[in-house]
């Protein structure tokens, strides 16, 4: 880390944002945040927050303030040594002298925020810190004035938190100078597509990893088209009991919570940390399965009993949706994170996840598609129509959030404001009523019988909407909650969406390119042809994925809106049995 180093930028760099990359000028000044970012990459933010990844070459550190506007300007960078350009001899003759140094090559090994994973092979002493469950802001959530459980309500990932897939917003563009500006083709040199070897197996340039038939994944077709060959071994998980548990004398604090899978029924310990391990080996072993991301991390109010059981709910909504996928649920590493008991078999487990070979474009070598090759035309217009039926869902899911988060926190303050309110008026009338004295001729100025049952009507009626109030304030955690963070679920997972989406499209434009090669000669037919059937594994991959999570939307929506509205159904009703109580006072008058 940096921390407040500033550097200067030596050249410009055109830097993709959706790649999590940041676009920099030549003299601007950066602060850097990490640089253990890997292979030559920095990440940097600029002077208005914009955060991105920045190639290390291109920057100088400064150690001084920055230049001053009114000062004299800063002299002009030197030039770099001529043997970094790296480049071919006929590109380095034509160069200018200035020209930048080429970015850095991309990594093959990246982690779900984006940036390059940091492999944890060795440090299996350090598995047991803590310092993995004291990263994040607490969990937000309702309150009547909006206060501190209010916090934003719009990050991607699960219950309104933050994805570890963070995205970075695309810069505006300026006008940008030709000189030293870095081109790229279209494989990105930091996309998902590079960086997971995407472009090395369509080209068959990686290195052919032997697959057993254990770690086969099938994909047939049914009438609803391709969809990953189910296993056969259902499997579900509950998780119950947490606790706090301690080491290091006490020292030391966390939570464990107790996992039961249903195929073994033998109870395993796990903490938040070793599910942050899970989802990351997850996320980087299957390219075109939806990992959704977890629950953020938390600093304050990890002990206390209404957070833990929110994070176990959380928990168990996302063991539910890995249980639930026919890849996931056969995988090595989820069955060893489901079934290890022995301490030292499951560090072995763990350093034989880690060093797995078959992780990103590597995995499509275990994918056993249909025979049947794919038009690339037909490929193209239903990549084309799900990228908008995805980013449609993502952004009416994000904005019914919001609705459903505002009418529940109205539940809990105006709605019980305004009911307790009438309940007020009508209570301030029955007390009046109660004040009901009637001159007679005898000393008794008691109110009749009929008065007095309108006086105890109206009050009952005061009561009944008081507790119409309570009712409303009540029952946003039987319906809207429930249903927010079933919303927020979907919005996390659509968020794993668009690295899929980017590494198929640049797959059927690596296909439009081969297919132009060989008509114009410049690769042989064969050659031609064995990169399509490669592009058809990801391609048949891309539409099982899609598949099944049509499929699980639809189960999910159905089950989820039926538990909505029978939830509304029985509020409403409660309210019409309390109104017509109250009516019945009134016919006995």
């Amino acid at each position: 880390m940096l921390g407040t180093r500033k550097v200067k930028v030596l050249y410009d760099f055109d830097g993709e944002a959706d790649n999590g990359e940041l676009s920099i000028r030549e003299n601007q000044v950066l602060t850097i945040i990490r640089q253990d970012v890997g292979d030559g990459w920095w990440e940097a933010e600029t002077s208005n927050k914009q955060k991105g990844l920045i190639p290390e070459a291109y920057v100088e550190v400064i150690q001084d303030d920055p230049w001053d506007s009114v000062g004299d300007p800063p002299p002009p960078p030197p030039p770099p040594p001529q043997d970094s350009l790296d480049l071919p001899a006929s590109d380095a003759w034509n160069r200018p002298d200035d020209a930048p140094p080429p970015p850095p090559p991309a990594m093959s090994v990246v982690s779900s925020s984006g940036l390059p994973h940091q492999d944890s092979v060795g440090n299996d002493e350090d598995w047991d810190d803590d310092d993995w469950d004291e990263h994040s802001t607490p969990d937000g959530y309702y309150d009547e004035q909006g206060s501190p459980e209010d916090q934003g309500v719009n990050g991607s990932g699960n219950y309104g938190l933050s994805a570890p897939n963070r995205q970075y917003k695309r810069n505006n563009e300026a006008s940008l100078k030709s000189t030293g500006t870095v081109k790229k083709n279209f494989t990105s040199r930091f996309s998902i597509f590079a960086k997971s070897g995407g472009e090395a197996y369509l080209m068959g340039t990686s290195t052919k990893k032997g697959v057993s038939a254990s770690v086969e994944v099938r994909i047939v077709e049914n009438s609803e088209g391709p969809v990953w060959e189910d296993p056969g071994m259902p499997v579900s998980v509950e998780i119950k009991n947490p606790k706090k548990e301690s080491k290091m004398k006490g020292i030391k604090s966390f939570i464990a919570y107790q996992i039961t899978p249903s195929d073994t029924g033998i109870q395993v310990s796990r903490r938040y940390k070793h599910f942050d391990w899970l989802y990351e080996r997850l996320a980087d072993k299957f390219t075109f399965v939806c990992i959704p991301p977890l629950p953020d991390k938390q600093v304050t109010g990890r002990y206390e009993e209404s957070f833990i059981e929110k994070r176990m709910e959380q928990l168990q909504r996302w063991m539910n949706r890995m249980c639930a996928h026919p890849v996931i649920r056969q995988a090595d590493v989820f069955r060893h994170f489901l079934s290890c008991t022995d301490d030292k078999r499951w560090k072995q487990g763990k350093r034989k996840a880690e060093k797995d070979e078959q992780c990103g474009a590597a995995f499509l070598q275990a994918i056993l598609p249909p025979e049947k090759p794919l038009e690339i035309a037909v490929v193209e217009k239903q990549h084309d129509n799900f990228h908008k039926f995805q980013k449609s869902m993502e952004t009416s899911t994000a904005n019914a959030v919001q609705i459903y988060h505002d009418f529940s926190k109205k539940h809990l303050g105006p709605f019980k404001r305004e009911y307790q309110k009438v309940g007020q008026g009508f209570t301030g009338l029955a007390q009046s009523f109660e004040l009901d004295t009637r001159p007679r001729l005898l000393d008794d100025d008691r109110p009749p019988p009929v008065s007095l049952k309108l006086t105890d009507a109206m009050m009952h009626t005061g009561k009944t909407y008081d507790e119409i109030g309570n009712l409303f304030s009540e029952q946003p955690k039987y319906d809207g909650h429930p249903l927010e963070d079933f919303l927020r679920e979907y919005s996390g997972l659509l968020t794993t969406f668009p690295d899929m989406i980017n590494f198929h499209k640049h797959t059927i434009s690596t296909v439009k390119d081969c297919q132009k090669q060989r008509e114009d000669q410049k690769m042989d037919y064969e050659e031609a042809e064995t990169v399509k059937r490669r592009a058809d594994v990801v391609s048949y991959a891309m539409m099982s994925e899609i598949n099944h999570f049509h499929t699980e939307r639809v189960q999910d929506f159905k089950a989820m809106m039926q538990a909505y509205l029978g939830a509304q159904i029985t509020f409403y009703q409660t309210i019409t049995g309390k109104l017509q109580e109250a009516m019945e006072k009134y016919n006995e008058i």
